[in-house]
């Protein structure tokens, strides 16, 4: 009886874990420079918001979103509709500890996207970057 207890046990403990495990690895704080971010794409009426936000441990003489890739899937293969940087309106800031802004990039309603998101911060200390991958359907 007790073998029974201790293996109901043992089995829901690694359930558990298993389930747990996943949340720490999407923890955003990453880095000496970078403490926190998010980046978010949603379609709507013929345009894909993408909004990001970026939080530096210090004031950062540059902060921002280094660049944003809109790929176009047609068939099989995914082909690069539009290409932002750094440089570009709206995209980066100076001399702040955080920058909150949203992006917006034509779309076309039931066509799937593809959009590559690199945030950054930079100070003396160096230039940290951190990207994710988001998939949408236009709408």
């Amino acid at each position: 009886m007790k073998l029974k207890r201790l293996s109901s046990f043992l089995t829901s403990f690694f359930f558990l874990f298993l389930f747990v495990l996943p949340s720490f690895a999407l923890e955003t704080k990453s880095s000496a420079l970078i403490s926190s971010y998010n980046i978010t794409v949603t379609p709507s009426s013929n345009v894909l918001s993408i909004k990001f936000s970026v939080s530096g441990n210090v004031i950062m003489d540059q902060l921002g979103c280094e660049s944003i890739e809109v790929y176009e899937k047609s068939g099989s293969r995914w082909s690069l509709a539009e290409s932002l940087d750094e440089n570009d309106a709206g995209m980066s800031t100076s001399n702040s500890r955080k920058y909150i802004n949203t992006i917006y990039c034509d779309s076309e309603p039931g066509v799937e996207y593809k959009v590559v998101v690199t945030i950054f911060a930079e100070n003396s200390a160096g230039r940290d970057t951190r990207t994710q991958t988001k998939y949408v359907t236009g709408a």
